[in-house]
């Protein structure tokens, strides 16, 4: 789907989360409550002062002693109720068209320490309300915006993960799903640039013949190709891993994610080199292909945070102390 509109397979994708989480944590009564393919669904976790901080769970990412702040949502228990209040990001996915939304926020029992917890909350909810979708350079036709909460109550029910080892494990099984399907979509965008290409190599002459009878565009064509099979290798090997062993690996999805995404900003753009003048029209694909890869580098955790935080998982623990 990435080879087609990389935004529209980001909102299909986005649009499945609160359901694979449901599956993921085992909650059979809520998958009930909400039966599949009857909403359309988002993942409520950026905020706007916490980007990819929100991502950060163990903290290996952090400064030795630093503090992220005040959480930008926190969700309450009262009695048999959670009350939750705050806002999150202009970046959530499906925000401005969402059902259902999947939910980590801080959690506030009344402890010395706010913690986090995962809760699904319906967005008709009183409470609820959405600021306008923003306005993109690329993936235009994902709908991004914030969700505001102000005192919404959900049943205590709606809690799909508790604080702590819960949490954890959400929070580890929603990026690895995530950061895994990156990897296909925008292995999917490299292809479809490199593929523009070649097709153009073949149509376009300069110096009296096809491009591609020229070296240099052979030459630059065949690095385009090479990158394009290793994203796609790498991430059929950690769809595969994932599927068979008992707990998937973190460290391989944002490998995916991290090769996929940059293979695809590099390729379309050297599409976008290969078709001259013509590459910069909206009359070509490459350019938004170009655009829309640019912010996959972004979302689902920037790619320079996703690698500390992949290369903190290779540590040992048992010979190191991070």
């Amino acid at each position: 789907m990435g080879w087609g509109d990389g935004g529209l397979a980001i909102s299909l994708g986005a649009s499945t989360l609160p359901w694979l989480m449901m599956h993921a944590l085992g909650n059979q009564a809520m998958l009930e409550r909400y039966p599949e393919g009857s909403m359309i669904g988002c993942w409520g976790i950026t905020e706007p002062d916490h980007g990819s901080d929100t991502l950060d769970f163990g903290r290996s990412c952090a400064a030795p002693g630093s503090s992220y702040g005040r959480p930008n949502c926190v969700v309450k228990p009262d009695g048999g109720d959670l009350v939750i209040q705050g806002q999150k990001s202009a970046w959530v996915s499906n925000g401005p068209i969402a059902h259902l939304c999947i939910l980590y926020a801080a959690y506030d029992d009344g402890g010395p320490e706010l913690q986090h917890c995962v809760v699904l909350v319906p967005l008709d909810s009183k409470g609820v309300s959405r600021g306008k979708p923003l306005d993109k350079m690329g993936q235009r036709a994902l709908p991004q915006g914030e969700i505001f909460f102000d005192g919404v109550r959900i049943p205590r029910d709606h809690l799909l993960a508790a604080p702590g080892p819960e949490y954890e494990l959400a929070a580890y099984a929603i990026l690895t799903a995530a950061n895994a399907g990156m990897g296909s979509q925008w292995m999917g965008c490299a292809r479809a640039a490199y593929e523009h290409a070649l097709e153009y190599a073949h149509e376009r002459r300069q110096g009296g013949v096809p491009i591609i009878q020229h070296q240099n565009v052979r030459h630059r064509l065949f690095h385009m190709f090479s990158a394009v099979e290793a994203a796609r290798a790498l991430n059929y090997r950690v769809h595969l891993y994932n599927a068979t062993v008992e707990v998937p690996a973190l460290q391989g999805s944002i490998a995916s994610k991290i090769l996929s995404t940059r293979t695809a900003f590099e390729v379309a753009s050297e599409a976008i080199q290969m078709h001259g003048g013509n590459g910069v029209t909206r009359a070509y694909p490459v350019e938004k292909l170009m655009r829309d890869a640019r912010s996959s580098m972004i979302e689902d955790g920037c790619n320079e945070l996703l690698a500390i935080k992949g290369g903190t998982l290779l540590a040992d623990p048992y010979k190191v102390s991070l």
